[in-house]
């Protein structure tokens, strides 16, 4: 539904315009109205809360921060958490009276907090992938436990025949020895 087509809390007047993520203003009272979903800033359109792309345009509804990763709303023009520009451009020309050594030691501490950050997680996909294999190995284990069991059974269950056949053909002899 098109954001101009919902009516206004207040007036029921059908002008609300793009405001925030899920607020809109509107243009004949100036009451901030809440809508149900995402707002896309190209076509005005209310997408589903949660919604990566507009059902609309398909234009994108999120954008990752540059300084911190964390995930805004593609129309917003600061980060939510950290407060810095979320366009790149700004951001890099925020930085442009830096100093470029320090530039450079910003850079560098901003690499190795990725990659650490990516250590980590790689260590957790690890863990959760040595979990997997350890619960893989001790099924297999099991199984072949189990199995070797009902081999043992059939074994001692076939040895009991042969030696009761071995009896019974034993006892046959006897008889047919002594009915002669």
């Amino acid at each position: 539904m098109k954001l101009s087509e919902i009516p206004c809390t207040n007036c029921q007047g059908h002008g609300l315009e793009v405001h925030a993520l899920s607020e809109a203003l509107c243009r004949f009272c100036g009451t901030a109205n809440t809508v149900g979903g995402v707002i896309c800033p190209r076509c005005d359109f209310v997408s589903p809360a949660g919604a990566e792309a507009c059902a609309n345009c398909r234009q994108a509804l999120h954008r990752r921060c540059p300084n911190c990763a964390a995930l805004n709303w593609v129309g917003g023009e600061q980060c939510g958490n950290c407060g810095h520009a979320l366009d790149a451009f700004t951001h890099l020309s925020s930085r442009r009276g830096v100093d470029p050594a320090n530039f450079l030691n910003e850079l560098a501490r901003d690499s190795h907090a990725i990659k650490a950050r990516e250590a980590a997680d790689s260590d957790v996909r690890m863990g959760q992938l040595e979990a997997i294999e350890q619960r893989r190995q001790a099924f297999l284990a099991d199984a072949r436990r189990r199995r070797d069991a009902q081999q043992r059974v059939l074994g001692i269950g076939l040895a009991v025949l042969v030696l009761l056949a071995g009896a019974v053909v034993v006892v046959m002899v006897i008889i047919s020895l002594s009915a002669n």
